[in-house]
């Protein structure tokens, strides 16, 4: 009798990996487009996971631990704590073996792949070591939306603020505070939210506009600025008004977005080699 060929769609313990992304996915109530911003791969290669028409690549596996708060022996499906250390030195030893001998088989094209990826994991096993975290330096407008912050803001008008550098906060420009309670529940006053600057948005994307001399942040439609609080009316597109789009808001600013000294220290003293 032929052995059973073990399925390639699912870890050790026998869970496929789509369904232990898709439970742990939806236990930090992420979408699939969050989750696929955040390991750089879109939305629908996160679905592909998920209904089991591929596995990730090896190179995504210790960001997805990472997003997911995931072990990769618990993604593997690996029993850590059941292993003796005795055990463990021998199953590496039989694992080293099997590497060389698979590894020699391969074609030298292949070698060359196996060694970006292993030269690349090995990267990010430094960075996930390493307690301190990239960090991005921003401003933080000193007027609040009410106010009608209308151009970018430099040294003198903002103060300098660093954030752990992630996709959200990467893509932002600037941090603009709420005033007002007109977007409630959606965002609150005295919220702060990371902006991109943009002059366009798309229909029911939340922006920054300015109209006169005053600021808003609004839900964009064809016909006016709609707020998420029944209590506020729309604004009204009306010939002879001046609306200017600021930016795209991207999302509140968390307490955990800001950076620790020990992170901002670093960036500093980075920035000031040159690097």
């Amino acid at each position: 009798m032929s052995k059973p060929i073990p399925n390639s769609m699912a870890n050790a313990a026998g869970v496929a990996y789509g369904d232990l992304i898709r439970r742990q996915r939806r236990h930090k109530k992420m979408s699939q487009e969050e989750l696929g911003t955040l390991v750089r791969v879109g939305k629908n290669a996160v679905g592909a996971w998920e209904a089991g028409r591929s596995r990730p690549d090896v190179a995504s596996v210790p960001i997805i631990c990472k997003a997911l708060d995931l072990s990769m022996e618990e993604f593997f499906g690996l029993e850590e704590s059941a292993v003796s250390v005795s055990v463990k030195e021998k199953l590496d030893e039989k694992e080293g073996a099997e590497l060389i001998r698979r590894y020699t088989a391969l074609n030298q094209y292949n070698r060359q792949v196996i060694m970006r990826e292993m030269e690349m994991l090995y990267g990010m096993q430094g960075e996930m070591n390493n307690p301190v975290r990239k960090v991005v330096r921003l401003y933080m407008n000193d007027l609040a939306v009410s106010a009608g912050p209308g151009e970018t803001l430099d040294a003198a008008r903002g103060e300098e603020v660093f954030l752990y550098a992630e996709p959200d906060t990467k893509a932002a420009d600037e941090i603009i505070r709420i005033n007002g309670d007109s977007m409630e529940p959606t965002y609150q006053n005295g919220d702060h939210v990371l902006v991109r600057h943009t002059s366009t948005l798309r229909q029911g994307e939340i922006g920054i506009f300015v109209i006169g001399d005053t600021g808003y942040i609004k839900e964009y439609h064809k016909d006016g600025l709609y707020s998420h609080n029944p209590a506020y009316a729309p604004i009204f597109f009306s010939e002879g008004t001046e609306v200017r789009c600021i930016g795209r808001v991207i999302r509140n600013v968390k307490q955990d977005d800001w950076a620790d000294d020990e992170s901002i220290s670093a960036w500093k003293t980075a920035k000031g080699k040159g690097r």
